[in-house]
């Protein structure tokens, strides 16, 4: 697990997107060691090959970031984390990829530094041409790091408001028990409901939070979902799935929460359903509990 210092809900529950930030530098010290744990953070559930880098603005070389361009939605960033993944055949390595830079942005947190992610809205061939993506990979994301500004900038205000980014999906909506049909309350996942609730809390691509988790008690096992956005077509746009990356931040939540908590599991692939799932729904992965109490 990544280090932290600072429990891991209380990052969850405290990090917002912050895309203005305080005309401040990193110490060479700190962008050596913030680039030293992300560039080791490694895979995630599907184990793709990734490739993640810091890329920080020291006194000593401030222009590290020239044309690194945002179309003005970041001011002032100190630095980017930037990474590169083969999606696959079946795109789980966006999935990964998720997983693997929401684990870097949570680290940040726990740093004291805002972080903000951006798809769609940079320049790519030149975020990429600071990792060399090889011929089968691409840069589906990457994430501005700086001091936060203690006030936003209006567009913030009108981005935060576009996106809906305050807002969350009720649990009724997200969570189920046995089946997809059925509820899962926060009383009855028992332990599990901060785990669960760090998911609810994760960020998404323009906030449509695709994940669905489905609790089989008998089985022990949490099935993940994406329900995917009608009118979602990335590949007419040019860019990636991000809601597969979606998927990969909030598992990473979920992970993160459930050892930080002590309890045990691992992921594995279980689809309980033989037919294609309805409502646009996509099987993913499930959690497989391996020790200490179910709710």
């Amino acid at each position: 697990m990544i280090p932290l210092t600072h429990p891991v809900h209380r990052l969850i529950r405290g990090r917002t997107s912050v895309r203005t930030y305080e005309k401040r530098l990193l110490s060479a010290a700190n962008v050596d060691q913030i680039d030293r744990v992300v560039s080791g953070i490694g895979s995630g559930p599907f184990g793709s090959r990734l490739r993640i880098r810091f890329i920080g603005s020291v006194e000593s070389d401030s222009g590290v970031l020239k044309g690194l361009g945002t179309y003005g939605v970041i001011r002032n960033p100190a630095g980017f984390v930037i990474g590169a993944v083969d999606p696959g055949p079946a795109g789980n390595g966006l999935i990964d990829f998720g997983y693997a830079m929401e684990s870097a942005v949570l680290y940040l947190a726990d740093l004291g530094l805002g972080t903000c992610w951006l798809g769609g809205t940079f320049r790519k061939s030149r975020f990429a041409g600071r990792i060399d993506p090889a011929k089968d990979e691409i840069v589906p994301s990457v994430i501005s790091v700086g001091y936060p500004r203690s006030r936003r900038r209006p567009l913030e205000h009108i981005m935060r408001l576009a996106a809906g980014s305050a807002m969350r999906k009720p649990w009724e909506t997200l969570f189920f028990l046995d089946d997809l049909a059925h509820p899962l309350e926060p009383e009855d996942a028992g332990e599990y409901a901060d785990a669960l609730e760090s998911v609810r809390l994760a960020p998404s691509a323009s906030n449509r939070q695709p994940w669905r988790v489905c609790f089989d008690a008998g089985n022990r096992r949490f099935h993940f979902y994406l329900r995917r956005a009608k009118a979602y077509r990335p590949e007419k746009l040019g860019m990636a799935d991000l809601q597969r990356v979606d998927m990969g931040i909030a598992m990473c939540h979920f992970e993160l929460a459930v050892r930080h908590a002590g309890m045990e599991g691992d992921w594995v692939h279980a689809d309980p359903s033989r037919d294609p799932h309805p409502l646009f729904l996509d099987y993913i992965m499930s959690w497989q509990i391996t020790a200490r109490s179910l709710p």
